[in-house]
């Protein structure tokens, strides 16, 4: 059952639903403030919606950020291990070359030099 209301500007009877009457377009107060509460239901509702769209984002975009921070750190370690590898094997190689030069200097032959054995 529709209940009718009379217009307070130009006294025509319309539905109480409507937000304006329909003849002069008048608000009517009580059914404005209802669409109103209507719309911010509606607003709040897909800002909830968005929020937890938000937060799937920020989780992912963390993982990512944790991911390529692991990977980042992995290969300055293994920079640096090469590196050292690399210096080391470089100092093993000049004190092998230091004791084969010091050993020619008192006349003993390395096995290398002496040739194949028959």
């Amino acid at each position: 059952m529709e209940k009718l209301i009379v217009c307070a500007s130009c006294g025509a009877e319309y539905d109480s639903e409507l937000v304006r009457c329909p003849y002069c377009g008048t608000a009517y107060a009580p059914a404005e403030e209802k669409e109103y509460m209507q719309q911010l239901d509606e607003t709040r509702k897909e800002l909830e919606a968005h929020k937890e769209d938000g937060i799937k984002s920020m989780k992912k975009g963390l993982g990512r950020v944790i991911l390529l921070t692991v990977l980042a750190v992995a290969v300055i370690v293994l920079l640096i291990v090469g590196g050292l590898w690399l210096s080391k094997s470089g100092e093993n190689d000049r004190d092998a070359k230091k004791k084969e030069e010091f050993l020619n200097h008192l006349g003993v032959t390395t096995q290398a030099e002496e040739g194949p054995e028959r």
